[in-house]
Formats: structure tokens, sequence, C-alpha cells
């Protein structure tokens, strides 16, 4: 299957560390978030571990197949979502898949509203002003999401920040789980870390426990918190490089 093949390919691919360039706080960011350092990069960003996992239980009446592959015997097995903030609970793709001409307003759902601790996080800890989607994404046991990426041709390095940027958070994440990242090996998720993956390249998802997978994916309009955030990725990059110039050297 292409996701055990794709898994087996690039779980050992090692990148040579890259130093920040000499650029400005936001050309640094958008270096980084471009891929160009390393293809994920390990926020220094702290929540409530036990209290999002909490509120997560809360989710599953809700869940829904996300994406159509996920319904049969096609591209993904076992990957299901529903929606925090956005359009509505069970809408957990991009607005255009719905048929609306522009994008929609968003707001918190009815299951949003339930899940205070994680709703106050976004509303006051992390630096972003406004979030399209902020779903729960999970993988069941024994699920795989097959190799995809998620390239649009309207992003560029110039107009980045005009975009919602995501940002993934482990809120239980099985041992035997794995996402990798084309040429650049297995991200390392645990419950509790929050990690930028550059979502344009290559990547796939194989739970290989017998334990469902729980993420949550934030898609954040940075706004008037821009310098903050920008302070947060290049903060987190330095650490990272650091940690991992050490391990390799």
């Amino acid at each position: 299957m292409d996701h055990i093949k794709f898994y087996n390919q690039h779980r050992n691919a090692v990148l040579e560390p890259k130093p920040l360039p000499d650029y400005s706080l936001e050309d640094q960011t958008k270096w980084i978030i471009s891929g160009h350092g390393y293809q994920y990069l390990e926020l220094d960003c702290l929540f409530n571990t036990k209290g999002w996992l909490s509120d997560s239980k809360l989710a599953e009446p809700y869940y829904v197949a996300h994406r159509d592959e996920s319904t049969g015997e096609g591209t993904h097995r076992g990957w299901s979502s529903c929606v925090l903030h956005g359009i509505d609970v069970d809408k957990t793709n991009v607005w255009q898949t719905y048929g609306y001409e522009k994008e929609p307003n968003y707001n918190w759902t009815s299951l949003g509203n339930k899940t205070k601790k994680i709703k106050l996080f976004f509303k006051s800890v992390f630096p972003a002003e406004t979030y399209a989607r902020i779903r729960f994404m999970k993988l069941e046991a024994g699920g795989y999401i097959s190799p995809h990426n998620d390239y649009s041709p309207f992003v560029t390095s110039e107009n980045l920040f005009d975009w919602p940027i995501p940002v993934n958070i482990a809120i239980d994440h099985p041992d035997e789980c794995h996402m990798t990242i084309k040429d650049s090996g297995v991200v390392p998720f645990k419950s509790g870390k929050m990690i930028m993956c550059n979502i344009f390249n290559d990547h796939s998802v194989v739970n290989n426990s017998e334990k469902d997978r729980i993420h949550l994916i934030a898609h954040c309009y940075l706004g008037n918190r821009k310098k903050e955030y920008c302070e947060l990725i290049v903060d987190s990059y330095r650490k990272q490089h650091e940690r991992i110039s050490k391990q390799i050297y």
C-alpha cells in the first residue's frame, strides 16, 4: 500500500541543519514556514494537555468522515473530524467545498462553545487575532492517511501572512502513530506537542497502534498579533536548530 511504502521510504531521512539567515524577523518567519530550514517546527508554546484531553472527549458524537475518500475503500481509512471554530461543526473542509462564492464568516460552533479550555487558549494565549477552521482530527486505530500534499498556487512567500496558517497540536498521540514527510523523516509528535508541518510537501500518517490518535489543527489569521507570532516561530526555530545540531554533530 502507498502509505506503507511512503513510510518505509522516508522514515529514516535526516535533514542537514540550516541556521537562520540574517533577515528581518518577518522574513525569517516566512523562510521558516516555507520549509527552507526544516519541514517541521516544534513550537515552544504550552497548553493544558489534560484539560484539552478532557475537552476532546466531548467531541465523540460530532465526528464525520473527513474528505470523501474516508467513506469507503479509498485513499484514506479511519480519518474523521469535527469543527470547533468555522462554518459549522460538520463542515470540516475548506469553504469552497460548500459552494460559497467568497470566504464566509467563521464562528465558534456548538462544540467549540463546550470545549471551554481550548476556546480560552485560542482567544487569549495563542498569538493570532482570528481563525478560520479549528478542528479535532481523529485517526482511528489501524487507520492511515495516504501520501498527499496541500499545495496551493495562490500562497507565495510574499502573501504568506494573508492566508490562514495551520498549526498541528497532538492531544492524544500513540507511540506507534507516525506522520512522515517526504525526504524529511518522521515528525516527532507526542501528546502535548505543538508542531508546524510543511503540508505543501508530500506527507502521510500511519496509526499502527490500538488507540485512536486525536490531534487539533488550527488555521490562524495573525492580524495585529503578527509580531508575537513571528517571535514564537523564530525563537522555537533557534531552539530546535540547536537541539538537532547537537544530536547530529
